[in-house]
């Protein structure tokens, strides 16, 4: 399977892919460069927002179609995607300098999932945390490389989260009720060849879309066998995160990345830092 450009553009991380079903529109972001990316499929066309911080994680807010709630390096802040306001919801506890927020999704009822990464060294000073709906927060694990891509099953009794650094993908066994994680077991792990797992998706029938650092592509696992199912093909090393998308939801949104490439590299591999999508069948959103 391969996927097709979408949007040109030069992105240094492309992250935090997000499809917003009311609107009907796509969300990503450049990290360093302090953007959100709006793509309007109808028109093909890209609004960008310039932050005043870089911005990491976007989730949507599920009771304001309008608002987002974004992670900027070590808060957390709701935007409004007519007017631009910014409105500061919480400071994360204990985030220096030299670290800041990574991926992060919205777990089924309603709470913020976010890792923290440094920003160079990357041997266990890492952390996941938890945030709940006051924006209280907590942090569930420590000593983590690169915190990165996160989702649920469909019964929201399991949670996916990959380690970067780690090269893998681990399964817990997660309590709604409590906002808590054990069980911790290996899913998935990355051959090196392969590169590391970054942001992901899942589908219906529980596997995961995985984007591959590294890896040229989205590679689709079966966590409960650890074995690859499928890849979709992209044109460029750093592939960042994936999004279902579009109005059958078959569509799945890629972003990528250009930062730590060579000149020699980009020249290489052009469209780096770009949006790309494939069109799938049979995918059940």
């Amino acid at each position: 399977m391969t996927s097709t450009l979408l949007y040109r553009c030069y992105d240094q991380i492309g992250e935090a892919a997000t499809w917003l079903p009311h609107q009907e529109i796509f969300l990503w972001v450049d990290i360093d460069n302090a953007l959100l990316h709006e793509y309007h499929p109808e028109t093909n066309s890209v609004t960008d927002h310039s932050l005043p911080d870089m911005v990491t994680t976007i989730i949507p807010n599920r009771e304001k179609t309008d608002e987002i709630w974004l992670a900027l390096r070590n808060r957390l802040v709701s935007y409004h995607l007519k007017t631009g306001v910014i409105k500061e919801l919480t400071i994360l506890p204990a985030i220096t300098p030299e670290l800041r927020t990574n991926d992060g999704k919205s777990s089924p009822e309603g709470r913020i999932w976010l890792g923290v990464m440094h920003r160079s060294n990357h041997d266990k000073t890492g952390s996941l945390y938890c945030v709940e709906k006051d924006f209280s927060c907590r942090k569930i694990l420590e000593n983590q490389c690169i915190p990165n891509g996160i989702v649920w099953n469909r019964t929201g009794d399991t949670m996916y989260y990959a380690d970067s650094g780690q090269g893998c993908i681990y399964r817990f066994a997660y309590d709604a009720q409590q906002g808590a994680i054990h069980s911790q077991q290996i899913a998935i792990q990355v051959p090196k060849e392969y590169g590391v797992p970054d942001g992901m998706a899942i589908d219906d029938r529980g596997f995961l879309w995985v984007a591959h650092w590294g890896g040229f592509g989205v590679y689709v696992w079966n966590p409960e066998t650890g074995k690859l199912t499928d890849k979709i093909d992209v044109p460029t090393p750093l592939v960042a995160s994936c999004a279902f998308g579009g109005k059958r939801m078959n569509e799945l949104y890629i972003t990528t990345a250009r930062d730590g490439l060579s000149d020699e590299e980009k020249e290489r591999f052009p469209l780096s830092g770009s949006l790309f999508v494939a069109t799938l069948l049979n995918i059940k959103q």
